[in-house]
């Protein structure tokens, strides 16, 4: 770990369960580590903190189109325009045509976080039981994009977290946003490592590789015992 001095680190699913606290051993960790801590997510700037329990932290928001720093300072927010707005929700009122079960609209399937729309068929908020058991796989979003594909010149749709699908612009993702932060803060890209697990093909992780050296984990405890491994 001497090489590395700023750690990146995906949210769900890579520190914390989904849409769920940081455990306190992860918490702990992280906290009392030299090294500078980026979190990258799909999720708001303030319900990062509130995941990471206010965990001393860079935060890049929305895949890193709403950015602060350690002491909470807004670096940039760029949101998305109403055309985008208008071109994101056709298409999910497409795919919450096809989808095989009653959309239940309290559990908040649908969310604009400015930056970013999300959405999740079984809901952003739903009880982490139905979560963590509808899409494992990420099958059944997969065959959403096959069967409806998402035609845009100038957004994409990533499957991000458990549940969802997230809707940024095309030149603004966490690669692209990852790369900002470090020509704002002159770091040496040598010296950065990124771990998240979506950086498969399609995930909304995917766009930083290439930009820095990443580590593919499986969920928050994959992530615990490489961070250990690599601490030695």
């Amino acid at each position: 770990m001497k090489k590395y001095r700023h750690l990146f680190f995906d949210m769900d699913q890579t520190i914390a369960p989904a849409r769920q606290p940081v455990l306190p051993e992860m918490f702990r960790l992280l906290s009392e580590l030299p090294q500078d801590i980026i979190i990258v997510s799909g999720q708001e700037v303030k319900k990062i903190g509130t995941q990471s329990n206010q965990l001393p932290s860079y935060t890049l928001g929305q895949c890193g189109n709403h950015a602060t720093d350690l002491d909470s300072n807004e670096l940039w927010n760029i949101l998305l325009d109403d055309a985008h707005r208008k071109e994101i929700m056709t298409h999910i009122e497409e795919i919450m045509k096809i989808v095989d079960h009653e959309i239940n609209h309290d559990w908040k399937p649908i969310e604009d976080r400015g930056a970013q729309i999300t959405f999740s068929p079984i809901g952003n908020v739903a009880p982490n039981q139905y979560k963590v058991s509808f899409d494992p796989d990420r099958k059944k979003r997969e065959g959403y994009m096959k069967k409806i594909p998402f035609e845009s010149e100038d957004l994409v749709v990533k499957i991000g977290g458990s549940t969802s699908l997230d809707y940024i612009h095309r030149d603004r993702h966490k690669g692209t946003n990852v790369q900002k932060l470090i020509d704002l803060k002159g770091w040496n890209k040598d010296e950065c490592i990124y771990f998240g697990d979506g950086l498969y093909p399609g995930g909304n992780d995917e766009a930083v590789i290439g930009v820095i050296e990443t580590v593919p984990v499986d969920d928050h405890l994959d992530t615990y015992r490489k961070l250990l491994k690599l601490l030695g």
